[in-house]
Protein backbone atom coordinates (compact mmCIF):
# COMPACT_ATOMS: atom_id res chain seq x y z
CA UNK A 1 0.00 0.00 0.00
CA UNK A 2 1.32 3.23 -0.69
CA UNK A 3 1.47 5.80 2.07
CA UNK A 4 3.21 8.82 1.06
CA UNK A 5 3.13 10.91 3.76
CA UNK A 6 4.51 8.17 6.09
CA UNK A 7 7.63 8.01 3.11
CA UNK A 8 7.90 11.81 3.98
CA UNK A 9 8.14 11.26 7.70
CA UNK A 10 10.72 8.32 6.87
CA UNK A 11 12.91 10.16 5.11
CA UNK A 12 13.15 13.33 7.09
CA UNK A 13 14.09 11.58 9.90
CA UNK A 14 16.71 8.88 8.36
CA UNK A 15 18.24 12.81 6.54
CA UNK A 16 18.14 14.14 10.24
CA UNK A 17 16.09 17.09 8.38
CA UNK A 18 17.27 20.37 9.57
CA UNK A 19 19.04 18.73 12.72
CA UNK A 20 15.21 17.78 13.63
CA UNK A 21 15.22 14.29 13.07
CA UNK A 22 14.71 13.18 16.67
CA UNK A 23 11.64 15.66 17.00
CA UNK A 24 9.76 14.49 13.85
CA UNK A 25 10.74 10.96 14.97
CA UNK A 26 8.57 11.58 17.98
CA UNK A 27 6.17 13.36 16.33
CA UNK A 28 5.77 10.50 13.92
CA UNK A 29 5.39 7.71 16.58
CA UNK A 30 3.04 9.94 19.12
CA UNK A 31 0.78 11.51 16.49
CA UNK A 32 1.08 10.23 13.00
CA UNK A 33 0.85 6.52 13.73
CA UNK A 34 -2.05 6.98 15.68
CA UNK A 35 -3.83 8.59 12.50
CA UNK A 36 -2.91 6.22 10.16
CA UNK A 37 -4.34 3.27 12.61
CA UNK A 38 -7.48 5.43 13.17
CA UNK A 39 -7.91 5.79 9.28
CA UNK A 40 -7.01 2.02 8.54
CA UNK A 41 -9.41 1.05 10.89
CA UNK A 42 -11.92 2.55 8.97
CA UNK A 43 -13.99 0.82 6.06
CA UNK A 44 -15.73 3.53 3.69
CA UNK A 45 -18.97 3.09 1.85
CA UNK A 46 -21.00 5.46 -0.50
CA UNK A 47 -24.07 4.32 1.93
CA UNK A 48 -22.30 5.40 5.59
CA UNK A 49 -22.57 9.36 5.25
CA UNK A 50 -21.10 9.11 9.14
CA UNK A 51 -17.89 7.37 8.27
CA UNK A 52 -17.02 10.12 6.04
CA UNK A 53 -17.50 12.67 8.59
CA UNK A 54 -15.33 10.93 11.29
CA UNK A 55 -12.30 10.54 8.87
CA UNK A 56 -12.75 14.37 7.61
CA UNK A 57 -12.58 15.40 11.78
CA UNK A 58 -9.77 13.19 12.26
CA UNK A 59 -7.80 14.92 8.76
CA UNK A 60 -8.67 18.16 9.99
CA UNK A 61 -7.08 17.51 13.77
CA UNK A 62 -3.94 16.26 12.61
CA UNK A 63 -3.70 18.88 9.63
CA UNK A 64 -3.98 21.67 12.38
CA UNK A 65 -1.32 19.69 14.35
CA UNK A 66 0.71 19.45 11.01
CA UNK A 67 0.79 23.09 10.68
CA UNK A 68 1.92 23.87 14.39
CA UNK A 69 4.57 21.39 14.14
CA UNK A 70 5.89 23.08 10.97
CA UNK A 71 6.06 26.24 12.39
CA UNK A 72 7.84 24.83 15.84
CA UNK A 73 10.49 22.99 13.51
CA UNK A 74 10.73 24.50 10.75
CA UNK A 75 9.32 22.20 7.94
CA UNK A 76 9.18 24.55 4.65
CA UNK A 77 6.87 23.73 2.20
CA UNK A 78 9.15 23.02 -0.83
CA UNK A 79 9.99 19.94 1.43
CA UNK A 80 6.26 18.52 0.91
CA UNK A 81 5.00 17.59 4.37
CA UNK A 82 1.89 18.78 4.64
CA UNK A 83 0.88 18.01 0.87
CA UNK A 84 2.10 14.27 1.45
CA UNK A 85 -1.14 13.47 3.77
CA UNK A 86 -3.58 14.92 1.30
CA UNK A 87 -2.19 12.87 -1.07
CA UNK A 88 -2.45 10.15 1.12
CA UNK A 89 -6.13 10.65 1.94
CA UNK A 90 -6.41 8.71 -1.19
CA UNK A 91 -5.15 5.49 -0.27
CA UNK A 92 -7.34 5.48 3.27
CA UNK A 93 -10.35 5.75 1.12
CA UNK A 94 -9.47 3.53 -1.31
CA UNK A 95 -7.50 0.74 0.72
CA UNK A 96 -10.97 -1.33 0.96
CA UNK A 97 -12.42 -1.53 -2.43
CA UNK A 98 -12.75 -4.90 -3.71
CA UNK A 99 -10.22 -4.37 -6.75
CA UNK A 100 -7.67 -3.33 -4.66
CA UNK A 101 -8.03 -5.64 -1.82
CA UNK A 102 -8.28 -8.80 -4.30
CA UNK A 103 -4.81 -7.68 -6.33
CA UNK A 104 -6.79 -7.11 -9.43
CA UNK A 105 -5.79 -3.52 -9.04
CA UNK A 106 -2.87 -1.24 -7.31
CA UNK A 107 -2.22 1.84 -6.19
CA UNK A 108 0.63 3.43 -7.74
CA UNK A 109 2.33 7.18 -8.16
CA UNK A 110 5.31 6.37 -10.65
CA UNK A 111 6.10 5.66 -13.88
CA UNK A 112 2.15 5.62 -14.91
CA UNK A 113 1.64 4.86 -18.89
CA UNK A 114 2.00 7.91 -20.84
CA UNK A 115 2.00 6.78 -24.53
CA UNK A 116 5.36 5.51 -26.94
CA UNK A 117 7.50 6.81 -29.46
CA UNK A 118 9.71 5.85 -32.56
CA UNK A 119 13.41 6.74 -31.15
CA UNK A 120 16.57 7.77 -33.63
CA UNK A 121 17.41 3.98 -33.68
CA UNK A 122 14.07 2.76 -34.34
CA UNK A 123 13.31 1.41 -31.28
CA UNK A 124 10.00 1.59 -29.29
CA UNK A 125 10.62 3.99 -26.21
CA UNK A 126 7.95 3.58 -23.45
CA UNK A 127 6.77 7.36 -21.67
CA UNK A 128 5.47 7.41 -18.41
CA UNK A 129 4.45 9.70 -15.83
CA UNK A 130 4.57 10.71 -11.81
CA UNK A 131 1.42 11.57 -10.55
CA UNK A 132 0.19 11.84 -6.93
CA UNK A 133 -2.30 8.76 -7.64
CA UNK A 134 -3.31 6.26 -9.25
CA UNK A 135 -5.55 2.81 -9.97
CA UNK A 136 -4.35 1.14 -12.18
CA UNK A 137 -2.82 -2.52 -13.25
CA UNK A 138 0.50 -3.69 -13.66
CA UNK A 139 0.60 -5.67 -17.03
CA UNK A 140 4.04 -7.25 -18.35
CA UNK A 141 4.59 -7.29 -22.08
CA UNK A 142 7.15 -7.47 -24.48
CA UNK A 143 8.08 -4.98 -27.84
CA UNK A 144 9.73 -6.05 -30.40
CA UNK A 145 10.76 -9.15 -29.20
CA UNK A 146 13.50 -7.52 -26.81
CA UNK A 147 13.10 -7.97 -22.79
CA UNK A 148 10.01 -8.16 -21.14
CA UNK A 149 8.55 -4.70 -19.40
CA UNK A 150 6.41 -3.84 -16.70
CA UNK A 151 3.57 -1.29 -17.36
CA UNK A 152 1.26 0.27 -15.29
CA UNK A 153 -1.91 1.07 -17.09
CA UNK A 154 -4.29 4.22 -15.45
CA UNK A 155 -8.03 3.56 -14.67
CA UNK A 156 -7.96 6.39 -12.44
CA UNK A 157 -4.81 8.99 -12.07
CA UNK A 158 -5.85 11.86 -9.26
CA UNK A 159 -2.81 15.21 -9.18
CA UNK A 160 -3.16 16.28 -5.09
CA UNK A 161 -3.07 20.27 -4.53
CA UNK A 162 -3.14 22.25 -0.74
CA UNK A 163 -3.70 25.44 -3.59
CA UNK A 164 -4.48 25.48 -7.30
CA UNK A 165 -3.57 28.36 -9.09
CA UNK A 166 -3.97 29.04 -12.93
CA UNK A 167 -0.41 27.98 -13.74
CA UNK A 168 -0.71 24.59 -11.78
CA UNK A 169 -4.28 24.16 -13.80
CA UNK A 170 -2.28 24.47 -16.48
CA UNK A 171 0.06 21.71 -15.90
CA UNK A 172 -2.53 19.34 -14.36
CA UNK A 173 -4.35 19.39 -17.81
CA UNK A 174 -1.35 19.17 -19.73
CA UNK A 175 -0.60 16.35 -17.80
CA UNK A 176 -3.82 14.69 -17.86
CA UNK A 177 -4.12 14.72 -21.15
CA UNK A 178 -1.28 13.32 -21.86
CA UNK A 179 -2.77 10.64 -19.76
CA UNK A 180 -5.55 10.06 -21.50
CA UNK A 181 -3.80 10.26 -24.84
CA UNK A 182 -1.81 7.53 -23.73
CA UNK A 183 -5.08 5.34 -22.59
CA UNK A 184 -8.37 6.89 -23.44
CA UNK A 185 -10.71 5.11 -21.16
CA UNK A 186 -8.65 6.67 -18.23
CA UNK A 187 -9.71 9.06 -15.73
CA UNK A 188 -8.40 12.02 -15.01
CA UNK A 189 -9.07 14.21 -11.53
CA UNK A 190 -7.61 17.06 -9.39
CA UNK A 191 -8.45 16.60 -5.85
CA UNK A 192 -7.38 19.75 -3.67
CA UNK A 193 -7.97 22.07 -0.29
CA UNK A 194 -8.72 25.02 -2.19
CA UNK A 195 -8.28 27.39 -5.44
CA UNK A 196 -7.44 30.41 -6.50
CA UNK A 197 -8.28 30.04 -10.45
CA UNK A 198 -10.74 32.10 -12.15
CA UNK A 199 -14.39 31.08 -12.13
CA UNK A 200 -14.33 31.79 -16.48
CA UNK A 201 -10.89 29.19 -16.58
CA UNK A 202 -13.19 26.90 -14.40
CA UNK A 203 -16.19 27.07 -16.89
CA UNK A 204 -14.31 26.25 -19.97
CA UNK A 205 -12.79 23.00 -18.41
CA UNK A 206 -15.85 21.66 -18.51
CA UNK A 207 -16.01 21.64 -22.39
CA UNK A 208 -12.48 20.32 -22.28
CA UNK A 209 -12.07 16.45 -21.57
CA UNK A 210 -8.86 17.36 -20.49
CA UNK A 211 -10.54 16.54 -16.56
CA UNK A 212 -12.83 14.99 -15.70
CA UNK A 213 -13.70 16.09 -12.75
CA UNK A 214 -11.87 18.88 -10.03
CA UNK A 215 -12.70 18.53 -6.03
CA UNK A 216 -12.64 21.29 -3.20
CA UNK A 217 -12.08 20.19 0.19
CA UNK A 218 -12.38 23.11 1.65
CA UNK A 219 -12.31 27.30 1.82
CA UNK A 220 -8.99 28.47 2.64
CA UNK A 221 -8.47 32.22 3.51
CA UNK A 222 -5.72 34.43 4.74
CA UNK A 223 -6.62 34.40 7.96
CA UNK A 224 -8.49 31.02 8.81
CA UNK A 225 -8.86 27.69 7.00
CA UNK A 226 -12.54 25.75 7.46
CA UNK A 227 -13.27 22.58 7.95
CA UNK A 228 -12.76 19.74 5.49
CA UNK A 229 -15.80 19.00 3.43
CA UNK A 230 -17.19 15.38 4.41
CA UNK A 231 -19.75 15.70 1.87
CA UNK A 232 -16.99 16.59 -0.90
CA UNK A 233 -14.73 13.80 0.45
CA UNK A 234 -17.86 11.40 0.61
CA UNK A 235 -18.48 12.85 -3.46
CA UNK A 236 -14.61 12.11 -3.96
CA UNK A 237 -15.01 8.57 -3.33
CA UNK A 238 -18.02 8.04 -4.70
CA UNK A 239 -16.79 9.20 -7.99
CA UNK A 240 -13.52 7.29 -8.04
CA UNK A 241 -15.51 4.20 -7.22
CA UNK A 242 -17.66 4.77 -9.99
CA UNK A 243 -14.95 5.22 -12.48
CA UNK A 244 -13.35 1.93 -11.71
CA UNK A 245 -16.62 -0.04 -11.97
CA UNK A 246 -17.40 1.42 -15.34
CA UNK A 247 -14.04 1.27 -16.13
CA UNK A 248 -14.75 -2.99 -17.29
CA UNK A 249 -15.60 -3.18 -21.08
CA UNK A 250 -18.82 -5.06 -21.66
CA UNK A 251 -18.34 -8.42 -23.78
CA UNK A 252 -22.03 -7.92 -25.71
CA UNK A 253 -24.30 -6.14 -27.09
CA UNK A 254 -27.79 -5.81 -25.74
CA UNK A 255 -30.87 -4.73 -29.05
CA UNK A 256 -32.57 -2.88 -28.04
CA UNK A 257 -30.69 -0.53 -26.08
CA UNK A 258 -27.64 2.36 -25.05
CA UNK A 259 -24.56 1.27 -27.56
CA UNK A 260 -21.85 2.86 -26.52
CA UNK A 261 -22.24 4.05 -22.82
CA UNK A 262 -24.85 1.35 -21.60
CA UNK A 263 -24.21 2.12 -17.71
CA UNK A 264 -25.68 5.28 -18.29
Amino acid sequence: MLYIHENNYQAKIRNNYNGKGEEIKKFYEEKYLKVKDKLNSITFSSEDEKTFKKAAKIMDDYINEINTFESEVGIKSQSKFRSTFIEEISTYLFKDIEPIKSGALGIFNKGIFAGMKINNELDIDILTKDVDFCIGKKVNITIDSKNSIDLIIPIVCVEVKTYLDATMFGEVKYSSMQIKNATPNARTYILMEGIVVAEEKILAARHDNALDEMFVLRNRGDNNEDPISFKVLKSYYEEIVNAIDESTIFEEILYPGKLLKPND
